[in-house]
């Protein structure tokens, strides 16, 4: 059994939750909180192997370009109509990749709800999810752990180099998920690695070293998002150390700009548009 690191309020609500589960509960958080790994623990306390529905492409499972389908959800409609006794757990993993038709097609589940069937949905974007799903589910929104909690998990995954510690604390404090892929995976490390040092050339670079930056993550949406969450943390580092109002407003249009990204705006217009 795996179990994920919580902080101290998030722990508290899911030892609560795990207890009564509800029908169908919401996990959120940052990307690299490890929600589905505490999705799937939910079901592991309860002696359960769960169900877990992922976006597909062209019939197969997809996390890049993939999207959880109509098509999917009717189904699942089909297979949780049969009246069951044992207690069964359905993960919708990446749920904000469901269409606009497959949440209308699960909010039938939502108010149709089959016995001892009990839906998680897994989440960094909720803003995509409909506002009728939102308001039908129970939600849990998983905080960041803490830096001393950070650090002691480098040191269960054997990190000991300082240098190393210092990087991996700079890309992923607080996300346990994404410490430990960091940690684990040197091709992912050096991935990362070169988009921080790409973050610092977009604030410090020229006008035309940044379309340089721009113009290699245009094709790239999760890189992209990754470069402005790392360019966005320098400037908050930067900030708490010399506060300045120019800062701020540097700030307030990464965040624009991710925003406009992350709701599948034009990368190469978006990118564009914050460095000129």
């Amino acid at each position: 059994m795996v179990k994920p690191i919580l902080n101290s309020a998030s722990e508290k609500i899911f030892n609560a939750i795990v207890k009564t589960l509800p029908q169908s509960l919401l996990l959120t958080g940052d990307s690299g909180v490890g929600l589905s790994t505490i999705a799937k623990h939910f079901a592991e306390l309860r002696n359960i192997k769960p169900s877990v529905i992922l976006p597909e492409k062209d019939e197969k499972v997809d996390l890049d370009k993939g999207v959880i389908s109509v098509d999917i959800m009717r189904r699942l409609y089909t297979e949780t109509s049969t009246k069951t006794v044992s207690e069964r757990i359905i993960i919708i993993d990446y749920a904000e990749r469901m269409t606009h038709q497959a949440q209308n097609a699960f909010l039938k589940l939502l108010e149709e709800p089959g016995a001892n069937i009990h839906f998680i949905l897994v989440s960094h974007s909720v803003a995509k999810l409909l506002p009728t799903v939102i308001s039908r589910v129970e939600r849990l929104d998983v905080k960041p752990i803490s830096s001393e909690q950070s650090r002691l998990f480098l040191d269960d995954l054997g990190v000991t180099d300082s240098t190393k510690r210092s990087q991996l604390m700079f890309m992923a404090d607080g996300l346990p998920a994404e410490l430990t892929l960091l940690a684990r995976d040197e091709g992912y490390f050096k991935q990362r690695s070169e988009t921080v040092r790409d973050a610092r050339e977009l604030l410090r670079g020229t006008s035309y070293q940044k379309l340089l930056i721009a113009n290699r993550y245009k094709d790239n949406r999760a890189s992209s998002l990754s470069l402005l969450r790392d360019a966005s943390k320098i400037l908050r580092i930067s900030m708490s150390a010399n506060p300045n109002p120019d800062t701020i407003e540097v700030i307030d249009k990464i965040l624009k700009t991710y925003q406009r990204i992350e709701a599948n705006g034009n990368i190469r217009l978006s990118l564009a548009w914050m460095v000129l």
